[in-house]
């Protein structure tokens, strides 16, 4: 794949909904890793969102277009105060040879984006696709149905008038195909990028005795009480395994397991916590009852270490034969996935055969893969 230069691209928008568009809390940090990988391609990255224009130059109040509740109850009416603040942030922010929008279920492209500056969306998944899922975080919200439909149509609306909508995985391609009518030939599968993970070379790490590490702030979501039941069968035929478990989980007091709590992003120690408990791990199991693309996934594969992923969403297919997928109501398959990974030489290869996945999955490799989908789009 050839790598784009300045020559080709040089100023490339990066809008997403947000007072601060590229924050790092945004989106589990995906506007912002993109702008990196956009970055790195010695691009200049100009951020675009409701903050980075002042809302009195278009004659809103800051609370009729973010805060209230009752505009929370008509969202129609909120989603175009907001397409209506990104439209003139796009114009304020000058010239731009590309422009890469984000969730646009929350304002319409079509009102937003310059007619001529060529513009890609990236998604994870359609909010369809999430909302037919009861363990997705749109469920979870507790969002009204009549609120969850309209964005809907408004994300479908915003693909279509894209030039090219990207996505992560082709599980998420398929819904914009068959629920949105994007035309395949406008679809870009363009992976999902991460932050590396500190870790070993595959040969340096100890692999005789079993240590599964589990990182998920959502205890219920990411299935935490599932890995649990497994370890505790798994134990019976190697009483040598550990599980560390990370996140907000309950209290932990079993044989063999040791909770480290929330170890947050922006704590340096906690962090590098976490990448010991990722040095010394052999393998990552999250079976999530949900996840689109799990970034999580690809820190681990960055540290080398083999997976045990989820069936449900698109987030197994990101590390293909290196992780094990396994259903989150299937007990029986995961605990066999844990002893499969108990295996010193299988945990070893799966893991550097999801190193090479990793690696191929970086933000620099996101970019350059929504800069290539432009391009075609364009001829």
């Amino acid at each position: 794949m050839a790598e784009h230069t300045s020559r080709e691209w040089h100023r490339i928008g990066v809008l997403f909904h947000s007072r601060r568009p590229l924050d790092p809390e945004n989106w589990s940090g995906s506007p912002a890793g993109i702008a990196s990988g956009l970055g790195s391609l010695g691009l200049e990255v100009v951020p675009i969102g409701t903050g980075t224009l002042s809302v009195a130059r278009v004659g809103l109040s800051a609370s009729r277009v973010f805060g209230s509740r009752m505009e929370a109850q008509r969202s129609a009416r909120r989603i175009r105060l907001r397409s209506k603040v990104l439209a003139k942030a796009v114009r304020q922010a000058g010239h731009l040879d590309a422009l890469v929008a984000m969730g646009t279920d929350a304002y319409d492209l079509g009102r937003v984006r310059d007619k001529g500056v060529p513009t890609a969306t990236f998604d994870d998944a359609t909010l369809l696709q999430q909302w037919r899922n009861a363990d997705s975080d749109i469920r979870g919200v507790g969002f009204p149905e009549e609120n969850v439909r309209e964005w809907c149509a408004t994300q479908a609306d915003s693909a279509r008038a894209s030039d090219v909508c990207c996505v992560s995985t082709s599980w998420a391609a398929r819904s914009f195909i068959d629920d949105c009518g994007i035309p395949a030939q406008r679809l870009s599968v363009v992976g999902m990028g991460h932050r590396a993970r500190s870790g070993t070379a595959s040969n340096d790490r100890d692999w005789s005795r079993p240590r599964f590490l589990f990182v998920g702030v959502d205890w219920r979501r990411k299935n935490g009480e599932a890995v649990l039941r497994a370890f505790r069968e798994l134990r019976k035929v190697h009483p040598d395994a550990q599980l560390d478990v990370v996140g907000l989980h309950p209290a932990l007091d079993e044989e063999g397991v040791t909770g480290h709590g929330l170890l947050r992003r922006d704590d340096p120690q906690a962090q590098a916590h976490l990448n010991q408990l990722f040095l010394t791990a052999t393998a990552f199991v999250l079976p999530s009852r949900f996840d689109p693309a799990g970034i999580a996934y690809l820190e681990a594969a960055s540290a080398g270490l083999p997976v045990i992923a989820t069936t449900e969403g698109g987030a197994g297919e990101l590390l293909g034969e290196a992780a094990l997928p396994v259903h989150p109501d299937d007990g029986a398959a995961l605990a066999a996935a844990m002893r499969t990974l108990c295996d010193p030489a299988t945990a070893q290869r799966l893991g550097t055969l999801a190193a090479q996945r990793a690696a191929t999955s970086t933000w620099t490799n996101v970019a350059r893969r929504i800069l290539d989908a432009l391009s075609c789009a364009q001829t």
